[in-house]
């Protein structure tokens, strides 16, 4: 009976044509070597090959359908989320072993008679396999939002007792992986137009007259990055991002604003704890709109410093906010937020488990990506 909701859901969510790119990665391996296209094959593959075809099928995995709804291992957050821990174990020390593990899920996908419970059986085994057990949840839980005996909630007064607060957050974070590969098509890839939207108006940004608003960096940035000044031009800029993404779609989807709330406690939590930016669920937000913790959707992190992307800094600022907003909304299965430090931006997901985040990039130099990054998350 158990098995049964799952077997439901990749029924309903068949892969298709979802590995057609995995496959055609592997019939190229496969040519270059001077070897048949079959499934055996990929017990000969030299460990380049083989790395460049796994890297393929688990960037597929993660973008079908049924890996959105299935279940993870610990049964916190989605397959999804197992998924991008398994590629990154591929850069540990048993690089070897872990692609031993990948190889029974890609021999199933590259079968000529496609099975798709066999398919995802052989995920569930591989990522089984490279996550480690979670924690034990205390039985006294009734809503068991993080398994753990002490938490962040049970602080009232944080900057009182804020070396402690960092230890329990640490323990109830669990480790942070950063810099993963494709995070910003693995999370932004299925946002309806994105790419055009984003790369129109960032043209123009570039074509503005004698006043482009972005030219070897963003007009108006605040060069010692401070925090009310950064919050000016990053409200400013993203209701001009807004007013273009509303003209640009004849039915406006982009229903969420930005909220700045540095210096007020957002509503919701047993300690007063703050938010330097987010973005909410109001499109009518303002600067001085309310809020509390079951209305953010994104949170942010702002840092003038940017050697503040630390573990024992921004991010862990951001893990509080998460928290919070995991705490409110017992629905949520994941939370995307952002750390901005100085220029230096990173984005972030954090589930029940811990968190991950995508390489940094300077929003000076790439500025398409930073317009694509903040129209993602007003999607």
């Amino acid at each position: 009976m158990a098995d049964q909701p799952r077997s439901k859901t990749i029924k309903d969510n068949p892969i298709g044509e979802g590995l057609d790119a995995f496959r055609a990665s592997f019939n190229s391996i496969c040519e270059a070597a001077y070897l048949p296209c079959t499934a055996d094959v990929v017990e000969q593959l030299g460990q380049e090959d083989l790395q460049k075809l796994v890297l393929a099928f688990l960037s597929a995995a993660q973008n079908l359908p049924a890996a959105r709804l299935l279940p993870a291992t610990t049964r916190r957050g989605t397959l999804r989320s197992d998924l991008l821990r398994l590629e990154l174990s591929l850069d540990s020390d048993n690089f070897d072993l872990n692609l031993d593990r990948i190889k029974p899920p890609l021999k199933a996908a590259l079968a000529n008679d496609l099975n798709d419970a066999l398919v995802w059986d052989r995920v569930y085994d591989a990522v089984t396999e490279s996550t480690p057990p979670p924690r034990p949840i205390p039985i006294a839980s009734s809503i068991q939002q993080t398994p753990w005996l002490r938490n962040t909630s049970s602080f009232v007064n944080p900057s009182e007792h804020r070396k402690y607060v960092d230890n329990v957050l640490k323990e109830e974070l669990g480790p942070m992986y950063v810099g993963l590969r494709d995070f910003h098509k693995t999370y932004f890839g299925d946002v309806p137009n994105l790419e055009t939207a984003s790369k129109t108006f960032f043209e123009e940004c570039l074509e503005d007259g004698s006043n482009p608003l972005f030219d070897n960096g963003w007009s108006g940035w605040p060069e010692e990055a401070k925090q009310d000044d950064v919050l000016s031009w990053f409200a400013d800029f993203t209701e001009k991002l807004a007013a273009f993404a509303e003209s640009y779609n004849s039915a406006p989807a982009y229903k969420r604003r930005p909220l700045a709330k540095p210096d007020e406690p957002i509503a919701g939590s047993v300690g007063k704890r703050k938010m330097d930016i987010g973005f909410v669920d109001d499109p009518g937000a303002g600067k001085n709109s309310r809020c509390d913790w079951t209305q953010i959707l994104v949170p942010g992190e702002l840092k003038s410093n940017p050697s503040a992307d630390i573990p024992s800094d921004a991010r862990l600022d951001l893990g509080r906010y998460a928290r919070e907003v995991l705490a409110a909304q017992d629905t949520r299965r994941f939370v995307l937020g952002f750390t901005l430090c100085g220029s230096l931006m990173r984005i972030w997901v954090f589930d029940r488990l811990g968190g991950i985040a995508s390489e940094q990039f300077d929003i000076n130099k790439d500025g398409l990506r930073f317009v694509s990054t903040i129209l993602g998350f007003s999607g």
